[in-house]
């Protein structure tokens, strides 16, 4: 496997992902990007979440796949906090397709924990735009509130919004715990 090289003036960046592909590359080529600002994700799937019970899992022996009582699988596609997201210049996350399930493998709990995992470990966080792929605005409401919940953050003040074909709600999560609740208003332009 070749190097990945440093990409010294790439600024945005677009990621596509897919349930069978893991996350594998991406440290080394986030690393890579000293000046990223923008970095989008279309679809917010990745392959070893889905391994948990598979014997050669490549996190197994690291990573906890179940919570105490918890019924689902928790695993990230890393171990602990990589210094990639640590040290993260990116100030604006979007997730094109964010809640698309594209089969059984995938789970909206695992995407929603991910974006969680995001927001309270990249430092440089201003922004995060999720384009919600839902039928039902009850669905973009659970999800928004969700978020809303965020314990901590790593950036001072963070705008998350959650944005739908219908409507669109936002949030600024400071890093006291507290928010400003949610803002409500109609998707009048093309997002």
């Amino acid at each position: 496997c070749k190097a990945i090289p440093v990409f010294n003036n790439l600024t945005h960046l677009t990621i596509e992902t897919d349930q069978d592909v893991d996350w594998e590359s991406m440290p080394n080529l986030l690393k890579n990007c000293p000046i990223l600002e923008t970095l989008v994700f279309e679809g917010l799937h990745y392959g070893d979440t889905n391994q948990c019970m598979d014997d050669d899992y490549r996190f197994k022996d690291t990573n906890k796949c179940f919570e105490t009582g918890a019924d689902r699988c928790v695993c990230k596609p890393w171990h602990g906090t990589p210094i990639w997201l640590s040290s993260s210049p990116v100030k604006i996350l979007k997730v094109l397709k964010f809640g698309e399930i594209t089969n059984y493998k995938d789970d909206m709990d695992k995407q929603t924990d991910l974006i969680r995992y995001f927001v309270e470990t990249m430092p440089n966080l201003e922004q995060v735009i999720l384009y919600y792929d839902t039928p039902l605005d009850g669905d973009l409401s659970i999800v928004s509130t969700g978020f809303q919940m965020l314990e901590k953050v790593a950036s001072t003040k963070c705008k998350i919004q959650v944005i739908s074909d219908d409507i669109s709600f936002s949030s600024t999560v400071h890093s006291s715990s507290s928010t400003n609740g949610l803002t409500f208003f109609k998707n009048t332009f093309p997002v």
